[in-house]
């Protein structure tokens, strides 16, 4: 919370909620200057022709954290220049030859995770409820207080059940200022990721890549998966514990899992297309400030 108030007029307008080194990865070289560029799909319009976009283009939004954003946006360019590093070994068959490499890869699950659009849903639906349900103990409990407390600030009785909501909406209007600004999921944010980090920190990386086909990033890309269940996050009541694997795709041709033991191993066409469907159902929720989310058009082989 120290680090959020200190740089809390720190604003970075443009954000992106997928690393751009992942999306590096899905970039191929497009037209005569060999420029790399991402498909990119705009969910809304699911038939459209797939447009072209430079990485810097995509899984960006406007003040997705709203505050004391530049602080956010130096601890995941921190992870994002160690994950080229991990990634390369990946490439090469050295990625278990230093432990950091694992590290690396899990602190980028857990950042995509608790920096993603469906935190940010859960946060503000959070707060609602706790919202709603701190006027509603006010009315049910506290109509005395409220009554003397309209009484001594405009000098009147009050004689309707709005008159006493507008003292209970008094009395929370601090909290609800701080919520509005984003102070909350930014602290949030940074309290997760190292909780999230410790809870995870024993758990191995098993590196998988597609028999055939290939894998598709969207703007959600840190998924919890479950063996029978559709869902693939904290909005369908999936998360650490109750999961059986928290997967990230880390380039067309290589997935990162946590909960499937160590090493390497490979995925049957099958089993693309089961993560390529279940990612296209959670790809289809409604989002919030959500322009264009972006993804990668899955080939087959």
């Amino acid at each position: 919370m120290r680090e959020a108030s200190q740089n809390s007029q720190q604003l970075k307008l443009d954000q992106h909620v997928v690393s751009r080194v992942l999306l590096d990865q899905f970039a191929e070289p497009v037209g005569s200057k060999g420029e790399r560029k991402v498909s990119s799909l705009n969910r809304a319009y699911i038939q459209a022709k797939p447009t072209k976009r430079g990485p810097a283009g995509c899984g960006k939004f406007r003040h997705f954290v709203r505050y004391a954003s530049n602080s956010s946006e130096a601890a995941w360019m921190a992870t994002e220049t160690l994950l080229r590093e991990a990634l390369d070994a990946a490439d090469n068959g050295t990625f278990f030859d230093q432990t950091q490499h694992s590290d690396t890869v899990r602190d980028a699950i857990v950042l995509h995770l608790v920096r993603s659009i469906p935190a940010l849903i859960v946060s503000d639906e959070t707060w609602r409820h706790r919202h709603a349900a701190h006027i509603d103990q006010w009315m049910r409990n506290g109509r005395d207080a409220l009554f003397w407390l309209h009484r001594a600030g405009f000098g009147w009785s009050p004689t309707s059940d709005q008159e006493l909501q507008v003292m209970a909406e008094d009395l929370i209007s601090p909290v609800a200022a701080q919520m509005d600004r984003g102070v909350y999921f930014r602290v949030s944010v940074g309290e997760r990721f190292q909780r999230f980090s410790h809870m995870l920190a024993n758990e191995p990386v098993k590196l998988r890549r597609p028999t055939s086909g290939e894998l598709l990033i969207g703007d959600v890309p840190a998924l919890a998966l479950r063996d029978g269940h559709l869902g693939t996050g904290p909005r369908d009541g999936l998360g650490l514990e109750n999961c059986d694997e928290l997967v990230l795709p880390l380039g067309p041709h290589l997935m990162a899992v946590l909960g499937a033991g160590h090493g390497y191993n490979t995925m049957g066409k099958e089993a693309t297309r089961t993560l390529r469907k279940t990612r296209a159902v959670f790809l289809g929720m409604p989002g919030i400030r959500a322009p264009e989310p972006n993804l990668r058009l899955e080939r087959d082989a």
